[in-house]
């Protein structure tokens, strides 16, 4: 046995050898090395690390690249140089999308950031907490293409171009701590670092808080290139991400190389700094929870209506080509004659080693057979773990044989209440109780069928009691059918209910009050603000009325503080139901509120003024011990009492206290307007 099988043994290495030598390229092209230049957008940073990695670790070698990494400088930008054919690949941000969507030939290879580092930075001592605070003051930006998700969060809270007044950016913080500028575009990986250092207390503004998310630097190449020599574009893709991942896992060893080789004075960075670019950069780039250079087509098209509400493209856009996908080579044979000796004689000895091995194979293979039915039973056994503990469900479509698997935690978010299995359509069409499957076809099938790769979906749907849920799909597309439609794809289910409910709970936290659930005075006022600018733009007219609570120390001191502050609470209910819907009411003082009447005539706001101050002095408050009755003192001022050159939020609030304490002074309960007129009718 040993004198046969040796010989066949080492005579199947031999064959094994020759064919790998026959399927791999050509001895001259595997070789061959190519110059590339890479054209970075800045100077040399941490934003860049992954291409440092790749090119000091040999990464770009390994796939036979020699290649170039170009700092950025002023009037090089790497779209242009890409373009232009002066660089072969770049790093861009959201202009990449607009070149794109103007007819520019580049290519999207893949997101770095999978967030946007984009924000408006403002002194603590500022008083801006939110982009409604932007209205009246002087911001330091750059233009609509570079700036665009500043300019899209100020249109999306309602603020426009003439409510604030537009600096051009210095790309320094300069202006800023000298006050003259109230705020400043920063990359929340960069330019904070300097505030931190000089101890200069500061608030950031983020646009992906009000609900602009983009995508920040992206790697790029042109149309021709990826078609001329595709296997160049995937070699660079490859090395560059590959650079990527190593310069996560080992950051320290990235800043060493940094600080040695990619240090141009006088914009060096210093360890620090570095260090803080890469914690900061994590938050953004999610290097543990999103595969690196990931990117979703949906996404992009969510960029692309923003530039669209921002006037910068035409509805009619398209980005059909602009996501890059790399193309699997096959394997080929050089000549047709070794291809032939080959395959024979792998043929002949394969026979041969069979003959000797059968027996043996056999009893191995079904022990490997019993290995792989166990391991796949613990593998079933974790999946179902991951997917409970992780709260999500799971789907399984089968476009080619119409069959959907669903289990249970995924038709629980669906909708449905039957147990895990396969559907299909032919039951849906005769079983109606199957709602999470209708559901399922209803919200996702036809997006499903448009994609390609992985890809995130959302949709909104109402429960039981009828309140609305938020249901994400995470999915991929398995494989596809000869005509390029989808045959197969799976994913996950999340509902996402409670974290859009917290996060609508916070945003209703920052502008309301505690106690009565009314706008807060600091909200009130940018509202006021905003209001009074249409007003002096010729926009409208509006009235604004002080409710104050009489004699409420005499309250406070007889029944007590608790039946104080629900005096407090109910007024507040009551101004709320005598109120307009467009009415905006907010609490003033302790003691106090304020309504912001629009587009209401003198005689319409007296009118309704006057029938809120008569509801609340015939209501009766009673109490365990007490009954009682309050009554209020309405101070009324109109923006047509006022000049152009007069108006403003202070002006108007301080005629309408004034107006208060005379009220006061008449014996309260009554209604003060234009020239002191008194209205004190029961």
């Amino acid at each position: 046995m040993r004198s046969v099988s040796r010989p066949l043994i080492f005579a199947l290495f031999l064959a094994l050898v020759l064919l790998s030598n026959l399927m791999i390229s050509p001895p001259s092209e595997a070789q061959t090395v190519q110059k590339v230049i890479l054209q970075l957008p800045w100077t040399h940073q941490f934003e860049f690390a992954g291409f440092y990695a790749a090119q000091e670790n040999g990464f770009f070698a390994q796939e036979g690249l020699d290649v170039e990494i170009r700092p950025g400088k002023q009037n090089r930008t790497p779209l242009n140089e890409v373009l232009n054919g002066n660089a072969d690949f770049g790093v861009a941000a959201s202009e990449l999308l607009l070149a794109r969507a103007k007819g520019q030939p580049v290519i999207a290879m893949g997101v770095i950031f999978q967030h946007s580092a984009s924000a408006m930075a403002t002194l603590t001592d500022n008083g801006i907490y939110t982009p409604q605070d932007f209205i009246g003051q002087r911001l330091e930006m750059g233009d609509l293409s570079s700036g665009a998700e500043t300019y899209a969060m100020l249109q999306a809270e309602g603020i426009t171009p003439r409510q604030y007044e537009q600096i051009p950016s210095s790309f320094s913080l300069h202006r800023l701590i000298n006050g003259d500028v109230s705020a400043v575009s920063v990359f929340v990986t960069n330019q904070p670092f300097y505030l931190k250092e000089q101890q200069i207390p500061y608030r950031l503004i983020l646009p992906r808080s009000y609900g602009i998310d983009f995508y920040g630097d992206t790697l790029f190449t042109r149309e021709k290139l990826a078609e001329d020599n595709p296997q160049l574009v995937e070699a660079f893709h490859r090395a560059a991400f590959k650079g990527w991942r190593y310069a996560f896992d080992r950051p320290g060893e990235v800043i060493d190389i940094i600080l040695e080789k990619y240090s141009d004075f006088p914009f060096s960075h210093s360890r620090k700094h570095l260090e803080y670019e890469h914690r900061e950069m994590e938050k953004l780039v999610l290097p543990n929870l999103v595969e690196l250079g990931h990117m979703n087509i949906g996404r992009w098209h969510h960029m692309a209506n923003t530039f669209v509400s921002l006037g910068l493209l035409q509805p009619d856009y398209s980005l059909e080509g602009f996501l890059w996908s790399p193309e699997t080579p096959k394997p080929y044979f050089q000549r047709l004659n070794l291809q032939i000796l080959g395959v024979v004689t792998i043929c002949v000895f394969l026979m041969g080693l069979s003959l000797l091995t059968f027996n043996r194979r056999l009893q191995y293979q079904a022990t490997q057979n019993q290995l792989l039915t166990k391991e796949k039973e613990e593998l079933e056994k974790k999946i179902d773990m991951i997917f409970w503990s992780g709260d999500f469900g799971y789907w399984h479509w089968n476009r080619s044989k119409n069959v959907l698997y669903l289990n249970e935690k995924a038709a629980a978010a669906l909708g449905g209440q039957h147990e895990a299995g396969l559907f299909t359509l032919q039951e849906i069409q005769v079983n109606e109780s199957l709602i999470s499957v209708r559901h399922f076809f209803s919200w996702f099938s036809e997006d499903i069928r448009k994609r390609r790769g992985r890809f995130e979906l959302e949709r909104e749907r109402l429960d039981d009691e009828g309140q609305t849920c938020w249901l994400t799909c995470r999915g991929e597309v398995l494989d596809l059918m000869p005509d390029g439609s989808i045959k197969t794809s799976h994913g996950i289910l999340l509902d996402n209910t409670e974290l859009h409910r917290a996060r609508q709970q916070v945003e209703q936290l920052t502008i309301t009050d505690a106690m009565t659930g009314l706008l807060n005075l600091r909200y009130f006022m940018g509202r006021l603000e905003a209001f009074m600018q249409r007003v002096k733009f010729g926009e409208g007219y509006f009235s604004v009325a002080l409710v104050d609570i009489d004699r409420m120390d005499m309250i406070r001191n007889e029944y007590g503080s608790y039946t104080a502050d629900y005096v407090i609470e109910t007024l507040s209910d009551i101004i709320q139901q005598q109120a307009r819907p467009m009415d905006l009411i907010a609490r003033y003082t302790d003691t106090s509120f304020a309504v912001l009447l629009p587009g209401t005539t003198a005689e319409e706001t007296q009118s309704a003024c006057d029938r809120m101050r008569k509801h609340i002095a015939h209501y009766r408050f009673d109490t365990s011990s007490h009954n009682f009755f309050a009554t209020v003192t309405i101070g009324i001022v109109e923006t047509q009492e006022f000049s152009s050159t007069d108006l403003s939020s202070k002006q108007l609030l301080h005629v309408a206290e004034e107006r208060i304490e005379t009220g006061k002074l008449k014996g309260c309960n009554v209604l003060i307007t234009r020239n002191n007129q008194t209205l004190t009718s029961p």
